[in-house]
């Protein structure tokens, strides 16, 4: 007697035998050194978060994850090169509201898309900005700056990189009703390092950057952009208590792949970052820094996440009537 099998049965054991290499795939994930793409310099706090995370990948998955530093355009560049990149998870983004938000709004031909080019893995950090001014500039407080740019028209300069720093000063010029010349940079640190020449009047930088230079008086510290002062400088006022109602601008970062990597390889990257990042080590490396683990509860969250800031930061772009390039 010969038994045939079912249409149903052939056809789940065709389906199994198609999600075989996909599993095999998942399994021996790593099998050679991953890449990370930091799209800002060496130095900043996306790169801190980044060489953070790639620690904490190789320690859970094991394997080399090398960090490379591929900065330019706001975060363009590296981003362009990882959403360009084959889908197999050995090339990575530390993505970030300028990069995955801002950027939508900030360029009419943005060569990538945030959201259909890459696969999400999870946030990993968030932190506010910091406001400094240069020590000859005669002001010691923000109503001060807003009261000398308004009687010195065109006469104040600000460095940017990247869109948070960009449309931090631009609120801010708004918001203050005066005008400000602004100069772009690659990264925050030659930012800063300008603002110590006295080649700027004033900036937005990150905790990391901003911090030291504030406590040794190379530069004055008016305030932060968060919602609550950081426990790191506890003097310095939010920007909505120095005067500036609503000012609240906070960035963060995170990790994506390209379009198209298998799930389960999402899936180990995110597990090895829950295992590995959110560690006691890690909060304290980043609370002397001014910011703080964020991971998101899902790759999914996180895609949700992204597609809401995208919005978010385009409101913020329009509200401070930034030009597209």
């Amino acid at each position: 007697m010969s038994i045939r099998p079912s249409r149903r049965a052939l056809l789940g054991g065709a389906a199994t035998l198609l999600s075989l290499p996909r599993i095999a795939t998942a399994q021996a994930y790593p099998s050679r050194p991953i890449t990370l793409i930091v799209p800002f310099a060496a130095g900043s706090s996306t790169d801190v978060v980044g060489r953070q995370a790639a620690r904490a990948i190789s320690e859970a998955i094991g394997g080399q994850v090398v960090v490379e530093n591929r900065t330019g355009a706001g975060g363009i560049i590296g981003a362009q090169a990882v959403a360009r990149s084959r889908p197999d998870g050995y090339t990575l983004l530390v993505v970030t509201n300028s990069t995955h938000a801002a950027n939508t709004a900030l360029f009419r031909n943005l060569p990538y898309d945030p959201v259909a080019d890459f696969a999400p893995v999870s946030n990993l950090a968030t932190g506010p900005l910091v406001l400094l001014s240069h020590p000859s500039l005669p002001v010691r407080n923000v109503q001060q700056l807003v009261a000398y740019g308004r009687a010195n028209p065109g006469k104040l300069t600000y460095g940017y990189s990247g869109s948070s720093s960009q449309i931090a000063a631009v609120m801010l010029t708004h918001d203050g009703q005066f005008e400000a010349l602004g100069v772009q940079y690659r990264s925050i640190p030659p930012q800063v390092t300008d603002l110590l020449g006295g080649q700027l009047s004033f900036t937005f930088a990150d905790p990391a950057n901003a911090l030291p230079h504030i406590r040794s008086g190379g530069a004055i510290g008016l305030g932060v952009t968060a919602a609550a002062r950081t426990p790191l400088a506890p003097d310095l006022p939010t920007l909505t208590e120095a005067g500036l109602p609503g000012f609240q601008l906070v960035p963060w970062q995170g990790m994506a792949a390209p379009a198209g990597t298998d799930l389960a390889i999402i899936r180990r990257l995110f597990d090895a970052l829950r295992a590995r990042y959110d560690t006691e080590e890690v909060r304290r490396t980043y609370a002397a820094l001014g910011f703080e683990v964020s991971l998101s509860d899902s790759p999914e969250a996180y895609a949700d996440f992204i597609r809401s800031e995208t919005r978010r930061w385009g409101d913020l772009v329009r509200l401070a009537r930034i030009e597209p390039q």
